[in-house]
Order: structure tokens, then sequence, then C-alpha cells
């Protein structure tokens, strides 16, 4: 898997795990839903600036978004009524 991919893997993770959607995760960057989708299935690059906004967002370390994702089956879309 490429590292863009391994970072989108890691973006979405992240993302399900704080119950953000696409539009939500883009807002509290200030980024694009569609920049968010390109990079979470590794169409796009990222620069520093835009990692560390996610990473403040999604209050992670940087390097934890390059590391090779352990559940590779994330669901297509989040349940933003499950609690």
């Amino acid at each position: 898997m490429s590292l863009r991919h391994i970072f989108g893997k890691n973006i979405k993770s992240y993302r399900f795990q704080k119950k953000l959607t696409q539009a939500k995760l883009a807002e509290k960057v200030d980024i694009s839903t569609n920049y968010v989708s390109q990079l979470e299935r590794g169409k796009h690059s990222v620069d520093f600036d835009i990692i560390e906004a996610l990473c403040e967002c999604l209050e992670v370390e940087p390097f934890q978004l390059f590391l090779q994702p352990k559940d590779e089956n994330l669901p297509r879309r989040i349940d933003m009524n499950k609690k």
C-alpha cells in the first residue's frame, strides 16, 4: 500500500473515531469536502500545514497518520446517529 493510501485510511479511521463527517472535518480544517475525500482515497498529496491542522482536529500525533493501519476494512460511511 502506498504512503498516500496509508495516510488516507488513517485520516478516515481517526475521523470515524471522532464521529466526524467529511464535511465537518473539512469545515474544521478549512479545506473542501472534495479534498478530504481525495485524501482519504489516496488521490491527492497533502502539505505540512494541512497535516498539522488535521492532527489538531483529530487529536493525533503526525506520525500516527503514516503508520500501517491495523484495520483496513473501514465502513464506507459513518452512522452519525449512533452513540
